[in-house]
């Protein structure tokens, strides 16, 4: 999934990228409406975790200015306002949830879990394609039996992959599955790490193979072993 962080005191950004990073979210990052916006309709994003309390005015105004996108991202508002007043009219101008700061990094994982079910109901939790399975919330995989042990990237790429397989996913597709805004992407980054992958389940066993389409992009299908 892809998130977008919406905070203008530093510290704080610092961490929620990095919890959410952890989590295995690609994460952009902006410090005001503005910036919130464009970035908002530059790229698809999942969620999107918003300060209500911004430079250039209240954060609760991008859930308003983005009502209308189909699809849009869930919206989770954070405010040191606990009024309960302030919580209706969050929700009310069209946000998922509302956390009040300090908050628990456990709790904002969670929130931000149902309200990504609640905005897709249908998407598995855990994906499957021959023999290898990826389980999102467990950012785990294995062939078979045995663990598959993946980097970050490696894992969003082949989560996107599998999401489409039997389909051909595009370059840009891929990247947007797998890097923000601000990550440095050399021309051949993506191709070294579909080298990797390709690796990693060949030699696991995998029963399924990615292939390259010159030019449009890349495939998972069922391997030739497998047929």
């Amino acid at each position: 999934m892809r998130a977008l962080i919406v905070e203008d005191e530093p510290a704080l950004m610092d961490f929620l990228c990095t919890l959410l990073t952890n989590a295995g979210l690609v994460v952009d990052r902006t410090a005001s409406i503005d910036a919130a916006l464009s970035a908002l309709r530059a790229a698809p994003f999942d969620i999107a975790v918003i300060d209500r309390r911004l430079p250039d005015g209240d954060g609760l105004s991008i859930v308003k200015a983005m009502s209308a996108q189909d699809p849009r991202p869930a919206f989770l508002l954070l405010t040191a306002r606990d009024a309960k007043a302030d919580v209706v009219e969050g929700l009310n101008g069209g946000a998922d949830d509302y956390l009040v700061k300090p908050f628990e990094p456990d709790e904002l994982l969670a929130r931000l879990r149902v309200i990504a079910r609640r905005r897709h109901p249908k998407r598995s939790l855990v994906l499957a394609a021959g023999n290898l399975t990826l389980d999102l919330e467990g950012r785990s995989a294995s062939v078979g039996k045995e663990p598959l042990e993946l980097r970050r990237r490696e894992a969003l790429i082949l989560e996107a992959l599998v999401q489409r397989a039997g389909r051909v996913v595009t370059r840009d597709v891929l990247i947007e599955a797998v890097y923000g805004f601000d990550d440095l992407i050399e021309s051949n980054t993506l191709e070294a790490q579909i080298s990797r992958l390709r690796r990693k389940l060949r030699d696991a066993g995998a029963r399924v193979e990615i292939t390259s389409l010159r030019g449009i992009g890349y495939m998972l299908r069922a391997s030739e072993a497998a047929l």
